[in-house]
């Protein structure tokens, strides 16, 4: 008889560490398959709003922590779900697809390719694959240092000044021409990176910068570092539009993986959408593509 599962909206940031441990441990639970969240995930999505009430459910089988489920917006879902706890994903895609109600979007949840279980309760629970979401790569740390342009060095953020550190993330993220998305500007304000340097698993020496000759910060990228589980990500990295082209990206992923080799931590992922390009040709250069995921829909109730 199965224990009866609950779900606990996420109450501020008493309750992060909790869903920190929880999703270091699925990470390396779930190997060879992928997870949703690495903790740095989970820090990053709810950057400078760490003590507010998303949408963000602890599921629990008695006391324990055995999912995550994240609405992140009308009608799409974020999952995860301990792989002791996979046959359960059915129950939790219930309760989701029933808190829709007439006029709701579709409910859209993501899922790795590789992962048939989730694939199966998926379609169990009568959502139907829409198209690619994303795409994950995967590889070794390693001790190389990087290469850059003559005049730039690779710097990080013990120190920075919060408006400059902030204003590198906002030019590369509201100049997304590019890709095809001609959104409104960056919201990464200096509030919001204040944010993070109070927040469990933010460390300014992983917070890496390109300084150009003038001085000027010309690229940015966070590495999250999880000795648990073994796994390093790059999330988020941007260049400013001024300086795209120059391989400056390149050299972030370059230090990074020195830094996490150094740390210790043997193995780093990154991600991106299935439509960017540029950043799968980037990737690809230094990393093997591991998995990619697709979103999955079901209808709306009539």
């Amino acid at each position: 008889m199965h224990t009866p599962l609950s779900f606990h909206r996420y109450g501020g940031r008493n309750d992060l560490p909790d869903l920190l441990a929880f999703t270091s441990q699925v990470v390396s639970a779930r190997r060879p398959l992928r997870s949703t969240w690495h903790p740095g995930d989970l820090i990053w999505q709810l950057r400078g709003h760490f003590d507010h009430r998303p949408a963000l459910y602890a599921v629990r089988a008695d006391v324990d922590i055995v999912g995550v489920a994240w609405f992140q917006g009308p009608g799409e879902l974020l999952l995860e779900l301990h792989p002791a706890h996979e046959r359960r994903a059915t129950e939790v895609l219930d309760w989701a697809v029933g808190r829709l109600r007439p006029g709701d979007p579709e409910l859209s949840v993501v899922a790795f390719d590789a992962d048939l279980a989730r694939r199966a309760a998926l379609e169990r629970c009568g959502f139907v694959r829409a198209g690619p979401d994303g795409v994950l790569f995967e590889r070794a740390t390693s001790d190389a240092p990087p290469v850059l342009p003559d005049g730039f060095r690779v710097r990080d953020s013990v120190g920075v000044d919060p408006d400059a550190r902030s204003a590198v993330h906002r030019a590369a993220w509201s100049a997304l021409g590019h890709l095809g998305i001609e959104g409104g500007p960056s919201g990464f304000t200096t509030e919001v990176y204040r944010s993070l340097l109070e927040t469990p698993g933010y460390d300014p020496e992983f917070d890496l910068l390109i300084e150009a000759p003038d001085g000027a910060l010309a690229a940015n990228a966070i590495v999250w570092r999880d000795a648990a589980c073994g796994v390093g990500i790059f999330e988020p990295m941007g260049t400013d539009p001024a300086y795209r082209g120059h391989g400056l990206a390149g050299a972030l992923i370059t230090e990074g993986l020195r830094r996490l080799h150094a740390a210790g931590i043997p193995v780093a992922t990154i991600g991106t959408a299935h439509f960017n390009a540029p950043a799968r040709k980037a990737y690809a250069r230094e990393f093997a593509l591991v998995d990619t995921s697709s979103r999955w829909v079901r209808p709306p109730i009539t």
